[in-house]
């Protein structure tokens, strides 16, 4: 079960999240997300520590962004009601075709105050050879809050 005593406030999120695991599509939904991570819904969420790559666009009032955020599963609610199952993903990189995506991302939902530039990769190439940027959300606590 996922800790009570988070340091950093929930939002409400009610989106389809698309993600992958081990090579694997899935599609569930969040429930909220917090400057640290999000609670997807899963019936049958993937052991503590599973690598995930998370496609999501964010909601309206968030600019419906489109992004790729690598995270890893922090902690699983298994209960016994399925309704309440579930993964709390811990954010570790954003991936973005644009640096203001990236900035709009940290600054207002990831809430991290200042923006800092030296995070802030850009990657050539890829498939089609666009520009790719990823940012590094990696914290230095280490707390497991989503």
């Amino acid at each position: 079960m996922g800790k009570e005593n988070r340091s950093s406030e929930r939002k409400p999120m009610f989106e389809i999240c698309r993600y992958t695991i081990d090579g694997r599509e899935y599609a569930d939904l969040s429930t909220n997300i917090s400057e640290k991570g999000i609670f997807i819904k899963n019936t049958a969420p993937p052991p503590i520590g599973t690598p995930v790559v998370l496609t999501v666009t964010l909601p309206e009032e968030w600019g419906k962004l489109p992004l790729q955020i690598i995270g890893r599963v922090a902690w699983v609610n298994d209960s016994e009601d399925e309704h309440q199952r579930g993964m709390g993903l811990e954010f570790q990189s954003v991936f973005a075709n644009s640096s203001p995506i990236i900035e709009y991302f940290v600054s207002k939902v990831y809430d991290k105050q200042p923006f800092e530039q030296d995070r802030l990769k850009q990657e050539a190439g890829g498939e089609k050879g666009e520009t790719t940027y990823s940012y590094s959300l990696s914290s230095e606590e280490g707390e497991d809050d989503s």
